[in-house]
């Protein structure tokens, strides 16, 4: 679960809704469709042929983030039909078109559908409304920690409602994390490393970060793996893969980090086909996503450049811009550099 850039869409079907929707728009500063009735579009909406409730349902299915400026009944109505599920829903909110309240409808953890809800009413001056349990009791969610970390997994599905359930209600659930990965720690009961075992033999509760691989048992351990952070790299051309790695690891050891952590591997496209980076993508079981050199331009000069490298590839930072581009500006380290191979470090954030 990669934090890129979120897809917005804004619906509203009145004229007051739609001025609201456009202020919102420049308010939030995103690019993003606000979508009409054919009778009151103009120059900076986009119209919605046929009916308004088919045409909601059609962007539901398109973005990660929907505003609907209207009555919540119709918005009800209209997205039913193509609800499927809470990991894979767009975050849903909906607004009266004086922005009297702002209402978490769908997906408000792992969507990102509560976190919006409370930046709109504070632009806007507004009541948010967020009936989530865990948020209603002023304690964390599990399916939050696990979003925060960009550790969510299929396998804690059939742990979040029971969990949540536990923390609304004041029950002890442990906690415990290698590394201050997550800093909100709201009804959680924190042990230490040592108490570990004896919490493990209780069966109780127990939410546990680690960047190892334990053998739990998962109807009463939520484990969580982070992966915060992404990793900017360079090579030289047809650097051996052995090479690559050697100068790979000791970058983790020096930054204290382990592989398992990484998300996502960035550098420039003329690099998407190096074996070294090709094999470490592999091995850390993480994607590769390589950017332009305009691309990295736009970012570079943030950074010390090397003449020789903008020589060969145009730009003169590839690890600490491609770390820049894949962080949206997150940058955690200064650029490593041994043996011809680079890596620059950076942290994933919730866009929403």
């Amino acid at each position: 679960m990669l934090n890129d850039s979120p897809r917005y869409a804004i619906v509203a079907v009145t004229n007051n809704a739609k001025n609201l929707g456009l202020e919102l728009k420049e308010k939030l500063g995103i690019d993003c469709p606000v979508y009409t009735t054919v009778k009151i579009a103009d120059s900076r909406t986009v119209p919605i042929e046929g009916r308004v409730i088919e045409g909601l349902r059609t962007v539901f299915q398109e973005v990660d983030v929907l505003i609907c400026i209207m009555a919540i009944g119709a918005v009800v109505r209209g997205i039913a039909p193509v609800i499927k599920d809470k990991t894979t829903d767009p975050a849903v909110i909906v607004m009266d078109e004086k922005a009297n309240h702002v209402i978490s409808l769908l997906s408000g953890h792992l969507g990102g559908a509560n976190q919006v809800t409370l930046k709109i009413a504070e632009l806007l001056d507004s009541n948010p409304v967020i009936t989530t349990a865990t948020d209603t009791q002023n304690v964390v969610a599990l399916d939050n920690i696990a979003k925060e970390v960009n550790g969510w997994r299929e396998e804690l599905r059939h742990l979040v409602k029971v969990f949540n359930s536990y923390l609304a209600n004041k029950d002890c659930v442990y906690f415990y994390q290698e590394k201050p990965w997550v800093s909100d720690l709201r009804g959680l009961t924190v042990i230490e490393e040592y108490q570990i075992q004896e919490v493990l033999a209780t069966k109780s509760p127990f939410i546990w970060l680690t960047s190892q691989a334990v053998e739990v048992d998962e109807e009463v351990v939520a484990l969580i793996h982070p992966k915060p952070y992404v990793l900017g790299v360079g090579a030289k051309k047809d650097l051996p893969p052995s090479t690559f790695m050697e100068s790979f690891r000791a970058f983790c050891e020096q930054e204290g980090i382990s592989g398992s952590e990484i998300a996502k591997i960035a550098s420039i496209d003329v690099k998407k086909n190096e074996q070294a980076i090709l094999e470490l993508a592999q091995q850390l079981d993480c994607p590769f996503h390589t950017y332009s050199k305009e691309e990295l331009l736009v970012v570079a000069d943030k950074y010390p450049q090397s003449e020789f490298v903008k020589k060969t590839v145009g730009v003169g930072s590839v690890a600490l811009a491609s770390a820049d581009l894949a962080s949206k500006g997150n940058v955690l380290t200064q650029r490593f550099a041994q043996n011809s191979a680079t890596f620059a470090l950076g942290k994933l954030v919730n866009n929403y």
